[in-house]
């Protein structure tokens, strides 16, 4: 048997063998490596252009989202129970609001130690009741947010029948849906794709073509804008997505497109024309 601080420093470093590290070291690498090459043709499309007066685009905007989810899922694969068991005994004789003190007291003051003791934070026996009741009553309400912004069949048609009658919306909505299915279609998604294949993708037509485009939409048996694990996004949920965006910045298409070129969901155009060119 182990005691004392030996004991200590083992149960601390015991946290740090994450069961995901070999795969979010990969990750991490790919996506720099994405997010430099995306930098690296966004700057050559803007010299291109000769517009230097113009801002700098944004160069990967995307990239520290990602890596915040990769720390996220490394730090989901540290072995903590064993840490958490320990810990809990430890301090069964104290009051809950001590507890967490006595622990930052034994542990080393390193990362390690840091590291450690962040994985105590949420846990039963050191969670504090009231922050925690706060915290549910804030999810609760992201969850009424979420709610009210899906959209029924109903607003759906009424904004596709206004996204067809704005200069230039017809098109940038079939763009978009487009640039979706290719991206979801490329290879490097091959890993992600449901076992019955993709869904196909379908242009909105005209005004004539609303409810049938809506009648087409692939739809969650657990409800629509549903994401399970391991699949892609179904056309509903682009549709939605797109939708969303039309409705916030009310109507203006120049504002939609801009917004889903920031977010990385839909290419600039002068790069889709430098990257096909007239006549191909």
């Amino acid at each position: 048997m182990i005691h004392s601080d030996e004991k200590i420093r083992q149960m601390a470093r015991s946290l740090l063998p994450s069961k995901h590290r070999k795969q979010s070291r990969k990750a991490r690498k790919h996506i720099h490596r994405v997010a430099r090459n995306e930098a690296r043709q966004e700057l050559a499309m803007w010299l291109r252009c000769n517009d230097l007066e113009a801002d700098v685009p944004p160069c990967a905007p995307w990239e520290d989202t990602a890596i915040r989810q990769q720390v996220y899922w490394r730090q989901g694969g540290d072995k903590v129970n064993p840490f958490i068991r320990w810990a809990t005994a430890r301090t069964r004789h104290l009051p809950r609001e001590a507890r967490a003190g006595y622990i930052r007291g034994l542990l080393p003051r390193s990362v390690i130690g840091e590291h450690a003791l962040g994985h105590l934070e949420r846990t039963p026996a050191f969670e504090d009741p009231t922050e925690k009741a706060w915290r549910n009553r804030y999810w609760l309400h992201k969850q009424a947010q979420r709610r009210g912004a899906l959209l029924d069949r109903g607003e759906q048609a009424r904004l596709l029948r206004a996204l067809i009658q704005e200069p230039d919306g017809q098109r940038t909505f079939n763009r978009f849906l487009r640039e979706r299915h290719a991206c979801a279609s490329a290879p490097r998604n091959q890993g992600s794709w449901p076992r019955k294949g993709l869904p196909p993708h379908r242009p909105l037509l005209g005004l004539h073509d609303v409810l049938p485009f809506l009648d087409t939409l692939t739809r969650h048996p657990w409800g629509n804008a549903v994401r399970t694990w391991g699949q892609q996004e179904p056309p509903a949920h682009w549709v939605r997505l797109f939708l969303q965006r039309f409705k916030a910045h009310r109507g203006h298409i120049p504002s939609v497109r801009a917004a889903l070129e920031a977010e990385g969901l839909l290419e600039r155009a002068e790069k889709a024309r430098l990257w096909n060119p007239p006549g191909r």
